[in-house]
């Protein structure tokens, strides 16, 4: 999900959607300064915040965000590793 704060432009990662709207948010890359979105990508507006409509793929590089496609089977294949 992209969505702006006092803090700036912020992408949060989350692991499902429950009556349209986010939930289990377990990591957000903050104060962005750009985010790259791969065409192709869809995504639903929720009050001020977007979001993808299918998985996607999200990589953040020093103040960047880039947004990429996935395949069902490379979601299927996602380790969760507590930290």
């Amino acid at each position: 999900m992209i969505f702006e704060n006092e803090e700036g432009t912020n992408v949060g990662i989350c692991t499902a959607i429950a009556n349209g709207r986010p939930s289990d948010l377990f990591a957000v890359h903050t104060r962005m300064g750009s985010i790259k979105i791969e065409d192709g990508i869809e995504f639903s507006t929720v009050g001020k915040i977007r979001i993808s409509n299918r998985p996607v793929a999200v990589h953040g590089e020093e103040d960047v965000v880039h947004i990429r496609n996935t395949t069902p089977a490379a979601v299927r294949n996602i380790a969760i590793v507590p930290s």
